[in-house]
């Protein structure tokens, strides 16, 4: 998709922190390499119901983007109209639950479970506790390392992909539950890491294991 950049834009994108400037370029990144209906299908697209508009925000962790798409030319681009810095809008996490949720993997392996009333502690089914989730939604392991994020009922990588699946999100059919064994005790929170900059989010899976991704927590 090619994409033009107006002198709006371009002014704005001057008064933005260096930080914020990265996560436009990233952004950019990701239109330019994909096409119009990856763009349109994107869970970061999102488009300003108007009248005679067809106006759209790219959505970032902290900026948006408005945009437009156009097709004078013969071909299909993508005009960057306007970016806005979000730094200041308050946190909202996601709605808490009650109870436990499977996660499950890519192949629909149900491999561990979130207590909620737990402080969202996550056991394995032979009831080892290898990691929580904070509420900012970071994935902590108990001695204190940064494993991903759990957000859209998904768990990510830091590399942006989609490593464990709640069993609305799985990708594939999910498999019977094993038993679960009796919860050990849970071992003092270790100094948590700082949270990495969030990846753009990615619709592929990754290829490694949940299991032992959520294990490097106890490790």
């Amino acid at each position: 998709m090619k994409v033009l950049i107006t002198h709006q834009f371009n002014t704005k994108m001057k008064e933005l922190t260096e930080i914020v400037q990265q996560e436009v370029v990233a952004l950019y990144s990701f239109v330019n390499s994909n096409t119009k209906e990856d763009i349109l299908n994107s869970s970061l697209l999102t488009k300003i119901t108007s009248e005679d508009s067809n106006i759209f925000t790219i959505r970032g962790r902290s900026i948006r983007i408005f945009c437009t798409f156009d097709n004078t030319e013969g071909q299909d681009q993508l005009l960057f109209l306007d970016v806005t810095s979000i730094d200041d809008l308050p946190y909202q996490p996601d709605v808490k639950r009650n109870g436990e949720t499977t996660l499950y993997d890519r192949n629909g392996e149900a491999i561990a479970y979130i207590a909620h009333n737990d402080d969202d502690t996550i056991y394995t089914y032979n009831g080892k506790p290898c990691a929580y989730i904070d509420n900012s939604n970071n994935i902590y392991g108990f001695n204190g390392q940064h494993l991903g994020w759990f957000e859209d009922n998904i768990i990510w990588e830091h590399s942006g992909q989609r490593i464990g699946f709640i069993k609305s999100t799985t990708p594939v059919l999910t498999r019977f539950e094993p038993f679960k064994g009796f919860k050990e005790f849970k071992p003092f929170k270790g100094f948590k890491q700082f949270a990495p900059f969030k990846p753009l989010k990615s619709m592929s899976n990754s290829q490694n294991s949940l299991l032992s991704f959520l294990l490097d927590g106890s490790r």
